[in-house]
């Protein structure tokens, strides 16, 4: 062989570049199909507003029954027995002014926060008893 034959220019070579490209361009593909799945779930994993506010009203019908302040409360309003049919107007009331408030970011990272700074977003102790007074006093049976 002399130096001006290139093994490059064979077309065996030539086939073997085609499909080192052809490789490398799947490879990529690939690589960029799976950030776009990965993104995509990531999006739906993160709660948006919506979803982080219906999933905070469900834990409160969840777990408002079983206070002992909510049980005196009915029966302070007369509504001892109706636990199950005013605790979603309950929770409704409590939760969705003080979420409706924060942004989707505050929303998100609610979770992260101590249980102070928690009820200081959330717009304070004080407001957050007034609250629970006034969603109380309007149940209805």
């Amino acid at each position: 062989m002399d130096k001006t034959d290139k093994p490059e220019d064979t077309p065996q070579a030539q086939r073997k570049k085609a499909r080192a490209k052809i490789r490398t361009v799947r490879i990529w593909g690939f690589v960029v199909l799976g950030l776009l799945a990965v993104f995509g779930l990531l999006s739906n994993w993160a709660l948006s507003k919506p979803k982080a506010k219906q999933a905070i009203v469900d834990s409160c019908i969840k777990n408002v029954p079983f206070s002992e302040k909510w049980q005196n409360d009915l029966q302070t309003a007369g509504l001892a027995d109706k636990s199950d049919q005013v605790i979603q107007d309950y929770c409704i009331c409590m939760w969705d002014e003080p979420l409706e408030k924060l942004s989707e970011e505050q929303i998100q990272s609610l979770s992260s926060l101590g249980p102070q700074e928690q009820l200081n977003l959330l717009g304070g102790a004080e407001a957050f008893e007034a609250r629970d007074k006034q969603c109380i006093a309007s149940l209805k049976p």
